[in-house]
């Protein structure tokens, strides 16, 4: 399977939010249900993924299977703590590979076209947040050189 990696326009917007809410879908029917499935195609959500598309400090990936968009990676430089002497810090902010295309490599070749991009805008720290549950993206993202450094945890009242 011949798979292209390129960086997102414009024109690929509509595609990359319609991943996105099968990313959101799959998350809240199995891991949280408290998450906005209206945000996708929302005025912010909307802006959210143009921004990243179209400024310097954002990136949207698409991969390419047949001239068809089978799945994404965002994200951007990103602010670090201030009670921390970080490098310029960048995030991975959310990624979705169509179903039928996983486990083929896709996702790895998205983030390396990501680890590029990083070095070009002399990033020295990547973060990523994953749903706990999702092992998966988990061993992904530890398997690609991610260490565990602050952990979230949350109580319902």
């Amino acid at each position: 399977m011949d798979v292209d990696i390129r960086k997102a326009t414009i024109n690929d917007l509509v595609r990359v939010q319609e991943l996105n809410l099968k990313l959101f879908e799959k998350e809240y029917e199995e891991w949280d249900s408290l998450l906005d499935l209206n945000w996708t195609f929302s005025e912010v959500g909307t802006k959210y993924f143009a921004d990243r598309i179209s400024v310097d400090e954002g990136f949207v990936f698409v991969a390419l299977v047949n001239n068809e968009i089978v799945g994404y990676l965002c994200g951007g430089l990103t602010k670090a703590e201030e009670y921390r002497k970080l490098p310029v810090v960048a995030e991975l902010e959310n990624t979705f590979v169509l179903e039928k295309f996983r486990s083929s490599g896709i996702g790895g070749k998205m983030y390396a076209k990501f680890i590029e991009w990083c070095k070009a805008k002399n990033v020295g720290k990547v973060r990523v947040e994953a749903t706990a549950q999702n092992e998966l993206a988990i061993n992904f993202y530890r398997n690609n050189g991610f260490r565990d450094y602050t952990l979230v945890l949350e109580s319902d009242l």
